[in-house]
């Protein structure tokens, strides 16, 4: 074989290697392009169903806000109702924020929200929607909590002798319906119901 004949030789084979090398190449690309395009699939299957599934856990959600407002907020409307001519309306507002839902508590009167109860409304109003909003949470929760609510000069902001034997009327009806027991301190004779323990 003369020289030039052997360097063709060689050339074939190096490029036959060559060639062999780039077709295994491709061959592994093209398995790697499907083993992505099946990862691709399957990551869009997994994001339909998270979607569904998000779907499916805000409509539960929802429902159970729905839920828990109306069993709230009838306890503390009813007992505001109980107490006061010209009663406020408890309501919960549910608000998405940041991925998450957050719930306000506000008073309404004649359609209009309260904005700040606090300077709007008068102390006695605030307790009566405190005692119910814990009346409230005691009813709703799971496993059922013993029904005895402590409470600690509780109404001390009411005014008025009529209002007052509301509020006590009222503390005897959900004691009945609901039965509540109530433990309250305090020193106003209106209040005293059920057995007395004098302290003082």
């Amino acid at each position: 074989m003369k020289n030039g004949e052997t360097s063709s030789v060689i050339d074939i084979a190096e490029t036959t290697r060559k060639i062999d090398a780039l077709v295994n190449r491709h061959q592994n690309a093209l398995q790697q392009v499907e083993q992505e395009r099946v990862a691709v699939d399957d990551a869009k299957t997994s994001v339909i169903r998270i979607e569904s599934a998000r779907s499916i856990s805000q409509v539960i959600a929802e429902e159970l806000q729905s839920r828990a407002h109306d069993r709230i907020a009838r306890v503390v409307t009813r007992c505001l109702e109980a107490v006061f001519d010209d009663p406020y309306e408890f309501k919960i507002v549910f608000e998405r924020k940041r991925g998450k839902t957050e719930a306000l508590l506000v008073l309404t009167r004649d359609g209009q929200v309260l904005d700040r109860p606090m300077d709007e409304v008068g102390g006695g109003v605030l307790d009566v929607a405190g005692l119910a909003l814990r009346l409230a949470c005691v009813l709703v929760c799971r496993p059922p909590a013993r029904r005895v609510l402590i409470l600690d000069e509780p109404f001390r902001f009411i005014r008025g002798a009529e209002n007052r034997s509301r509020t006590k009327r009222m503390l005897e009806l959900l004691a009945e319906e609901f039965g509540v027991q109530w433990i309250i301190n305090t020193d106003i004779p209106d209040y005293k119901l059920g057995r007395v323990v004098d302290v003082g």
